[in-house]
């Protein structure tokens, strides 16, 4: 039988207060532990550190 997913959601109250950068940094480390992950939507605004790297 399959696991059931899990669903994440992190809160912040102004742009900028690092939603994005700890999304991406928690999924590396996840992928990087041999674990499957999903992004849907990454919004940047123009930031540099949050842009995707390929």
């Amino acid at each position: 039988m399959a696991k059931r997913g899990r669903l994440r959601v992190l809160l912040g109250a102004a742009p900028g207060v690092g939603k994005t950068f700890a999304m991406l940094h928690e999924g590396k480390r996840m992928r990087e532990a041999g674990r499957d992950v999903v992004v849907a939507v990454v919004e940047t605004h123009g930031r540099a550190a949050t842009r995707c790297r390929r």
